[in-house]
């Protein structure tokens, strides 16, 4: 038995979460918001990842037994399926992670394939663009902006939106996925760039959008538009999180029930005890 400390950032989505069950890629970010996490594991016979989400389960304990990888893994906090995953790929599975990546991300869909994103995004620090069945890639950059989050508990899953509007009107949603896609490469683009005004204008634009097709309220982008400081703000959405997402200058301070973060390029961590 090894136990073993890490320090996992905050990941959390810039552009395209919403569609990325589409086939859409994802651009994902590491804020400076980072969680301390004790690891305790043990060789068996099988690989036994404490994950509340059963495909998510299924398909990281199999991984691990493909490799040879077959530890019993307990986590604390425990409950929190992103620091469980990440902190086991960290241990089992992180040199090889890019080729393991496309196999991994096309056997999920939903929350699990979010939260394998998020794992993934931690696990490579910075900014990544992640894409299902095609695995991820790492961005050099580090747009100078401040981050401001206001978060709340996500009450449901916007695919039936999705899945309405493709329904309703299939000439128009394919193209409409196609704009939505180059979009995060736009983001991407911004980010090698370090371009925080860019990527703000397409944080919105990706809203405006979103606001079309019934993805926000209308009122909602009323008020993230008006905000004056911004470079661009979006209502992000994964996992059990919803929230408020404002790219700012680096000097902006929070108003309100906002937080104040950072991006960093600092991805997982071992935290070694002096």
């Amino acid at each position: 038995m090894e136990n073993i400390k890490l320090s996992i950032p905050f990941s959390l989505p810039l552009l395209g979460e919403s569609f990325i069950d589409v086939g859409n890629p994802v651009l994902f970010s590491n804020i400076n918001f980072f969680t301390k996490v004790d690891v305790t594991i043990s060789k068996l016979s099988a690989a036994h990842v404490p994950l509340s989400s059963s495909s998510l389960k299924r398909l990281v304990e199999n991984h691990l037994n493909s490799i040879g990888n077959t530890f019993a893994f307990q986590v604390t906090p425990p409950g929190n399926d992103y620091l469980t995953l990440t902190s086991a790929l960290y241990i089992t599975d992180s040199e090889s992670l890019e080729d393991s990546a496309p196999a991994l991300l096309s056997r999920l869909s939903g929350r699990p394939l979010m939260t394998m994103v998020r794992s993934l995004s931690a696990l490579s620090g910075g900014f990544v663009v992640c894409r299902k069945g095609e695995g991820l890639v790492s961005l050099n950059g580090n747009p100078d902006a401040s981050v401001l989050l206001r978060t709340k508990a996500r009450r449901k899953s916007l695919s039936g939106t999705i899945g309405r509007f493709h329904e309703t009107f299939p000439d128009l949603s394919q193209p409409l996925w196609h704009t939505m896609g180059h979009i995060v490469i736009e983001g991407g683009k911004a980010i090698k760039e370090n371009n925080a005004k860019k990527l703000g204008y397409l944080m919105i634009l990706e809203s405006s959008i979103g606001c079309a097709i019934g993805l926000i309220k209308p009122k909602d982008l009323a008020r993230l538009s008006q905000i004056k400081t911004a470079y661009g703000a979006k209502i992000f959405s994964f996992g059990d999180l919803m929230g408020d997402l404002i790219l700012s200058p680096r000097e902006t301070s929070p108003w309100g029930e906002y937080q104040k973060f950072y991006f960093t390029t600092t991805g997982v961590t071992e935290v070694h005890e002096s």
